[in-house]
């Protein structure tokens, strides 16, 4: 019995044999295709969930045992965000850099997990076991290379469907190791420890996020597949009794009422409908990653299953036939057919999410269409065509890596990724929005006065656009009545954020931060201070509130209350770097020259313009003191 355990360990030298090679061949590959993401911009959600996210900002947040117990907080993605705060602050750089080491790792244990499941076919199947090594490497390189691959890992805050996947595949791999130690060597310290690292692996992707959840269907799965005891057959009962508990779980779940949904704008129903409406467009990028775009515009209509549902459920239904049919005839084609969809079950299933379609959620099925062309490779390439396979091989994964790396310039700034999505979704309303924020933020490095208006005014215009149509983005108001006070057309700001104060009580704040600003403007500072406290009462993580509220009690001569509300400020938005050059003034006519110096060289490093004259006078006076 453990010379066949050996034998097993000797036909699965993954972690013995070329692997440092196969390291650095991925590596290399990786740093190459995503080489022009280090200094991308936060884009999107990551401004909330890391730039103004107090909590992440804070590493004592995580030392509560509530926070890890929270599975929908993803409290392991969000420490590593925490981490990377405590260790780089805001600089961008730390934070693509351990989003593409996470990326690596996962396809150096992707390639691991395939070359073990590889090692474990038996020639007499009809496998050519010459073809193992390289066929690991193309479902290595797949999921490394695909472009459809760049959102989960450009896109910062996507980081937790890359720790998931990382997690899901290494449980999976260790699974697959501690059933074959305990068939071949009965429950030992080695067979126990591997079980147990695997379950822990699972319970970790899923605190990094929820999608991980499926990890024991994936277990079951590769158990029917690829787990065989000493005498070749598969453990009937034990399938039968993990399959029994798991849908037992999961109909305790769904009857218990605690299946979750991430909204209520559609039913179960109308999403999984959706779902399979939009199948076939994941299938067209899988097979032609072209067209990509980082916010597809999907609506639900009517009928519930049109034509495009129909063609959707008979895609998959086709798909799952072909999974059946091949189990017996071709293992690999059958398994990646069926991981695929378990992968994608939880975010395309019947939980119902806000964003019907989102390219991130290929990453994980990813590595189910590897290992089906791993299949096809393997069973149906005579050997003599290797070299035809090499340069196909080369060939395609070069496209791939130009496909990533040409993607990935999309993901430079907000401006660039949302003058993308608006040439794909040109009826898009939350891109056009996003759009309008985009060139509203960079109206800021305007190259002068006239440009910065001219600015304002364009994002004024998309804003007014994402209004129209049968769906209308709410939140638009809101932006453009910020960009009118910019503009400093104070009656068409109060208007529209009135409105979105009417339809959403929880922006009544911001009625009151306008109304703040235009009395301040007119002169009347103690009905605008009055204002700007009723709305830090409601919201008290909005900078600009902060920063007007200063501004009134500096007009006051309250300058140490200035200075805090200042601070408070920049505390929540950095990027308000002008900011410094106010304290530094308030400092001054305290007679505090030493913290005056300070705040303007930190106004200089920080970019701003300084005045020459003002710095010197306060070195001479700091000198003189």
């Amino acid at each position: 019995m453990k010379e066949k355990n050996k034998d097993i360990e000797r036909r699965v030298p993954f972690y013995k044999r070329h692997i440092n090679q196969v390291i650095a061949l991925l590596f290399i590959a990786g740093l190459i295709a995503y080489s022009n993401t280090f200094y991308g911009a936060f884009c999107w959600d990551d401004k909330a969930q890391i730039l103004t996210n107090e909590n992440i900002q804070d590493l004592t947040y995580f030392s509560e045992l509530s926070v890890w117990t929270d599975v929908n907080y993803r409290p392991l993605s969000k420490f590593s965000f925490a981490l990377n705060w405590y260790l780089g602050g805001d600089n961008v750089v730390g934070y693509h850099l351990v989003n593409l080491l996470l990326h690596l790792l996962t396809a150096v244990v992707a390639y691991s997990l395939a070359r073990y499941t590889l090692s474990l076919l038996s020639p007499a199947d009809g496998f050519d076991e010459r073809f193992k090594k390289i066929s690991a490497l193309f479902v290595a390189l797949l999921f490394l290379l695909h472009p459809l691959q760049t959102m989960a890992v450009t896109y910062i805050v996507q980081r937790m469907t890359v720790m998931a996947a990382l997690f899901y595949l290494l449980a999976v791999l260790l699974y697959a190791r501690g059933r074959h130690a305990y068939l071949y060597d009965g429950l030992n310290r080695r067979s126990m420890g591997l079980l147990l690292l695997a379950l822990l692996s699972g319970v970790l992707g899923v605190m990094s996020k929820q999608n991980a959840v499926s990890f024991p269907l994936a277990f079951i799965l590769y158990e029917i597949f690829f787990i065989r005891k000493p005498d070749g057959r598969y453990c009937k009962k034990y399938v039968f009794s993990s399959l029994a508990i798991f849908f037992a779980a999961f109909l305790v779940v769904v009857f218990a009422g605690l299946l979750p949904v991430e909204t209520t704008q559609f039913t179960r129903l109308e999403y999984f409908s959706a779902q399979l409406g939009i199948f076939h467009k994941y299938l067209l990028l899988i097979l032609f990653p072209i067209s990509q775009n980082v916010d597809y515009f999907i609506i639900l209509k009517a009928p519930l299953f049109g034509a495009r549902e129909i063609i959707g459920a008979i895609l998959s239904a086709g798909m799952l036939v072909l999974g059946v049919f091949t189990f017996r005839k071709n293992k690999l084609v059958s398994f990646g057919i069926f991981w695929f969809f378990i992968a994608m079950s939880v975010e395309s299933g019947i939980i119902p999410i806000r964003d019907i379609m989102m390219e991130h959620r290929m990453y994980l099925p990813m590595f189910g269409i590897g290992m089906v062309i791993a299949g096809i490779i393997m069973k149906y390439i005579p050997y003599r065509s290797v070299y035809v396979v090499y340069i196909a091989g080369i060939i395609v994964f070069m496209l791939l890596a130009f496909g990533t790396y040409n993607r990935n310039k999309v993901w430079q700034s907000e401006l660039t990724l949302w003058q993308d999505g608006i040439e794909k979704s040109p009826g898009n309303p939350r891109v056009m929005n996003n759009l309008g924020l985009a060139i509203k933020a960079n109206a800021r490095y305007a190259a002068s006065p006239q440009q910065r208006i001219n600015d304002l005014h364009k994002a004024i215009s998309y804003f007014s656009k994402s209004m129209t149509g049968d769906t209308i983005f709410t939140q638009a108001y809101l932006h453009r009545g910020l960009t009118y006070l910019e503009l400093e057309e104070y009656e068409k700001a109060l208007l529209d954020v009135q409105r979105v104060a009417l339809t959403k009580p929880k922006y009544a704040y911001m009625k009151l931060y306008i109304e703040g600003v235009i009395m301040a403007k007119q002169g009347m500072l103690e009905a605008a201070l009055d204002n700007f406290n009723n709305a830090i009462d409601k919201k008290d993580d909005f900078a600009m509130l902060f920063t007007w509220r200063g501004l009134v009690e500096a007009e006051m001569e309250e300058y140490g209350l200035a200075i805090d509300d200042f601070n408070r400020s920049l505390e929540i938005n950095p990027e308000q770097t002008k900011l410094c050059i106010n304290i530094s003034n308030l400092y001054f006519y305290l007679h505090d020259y030493g913290r005056a110096l300070e705040w303007i060289r930190k106004a200089g490093d920080a970019g701003e313009i300084v005045d020459p004259g003002y710095l010197q006078m306060l070195e001479s006076r700091v000198l003189i003191k």
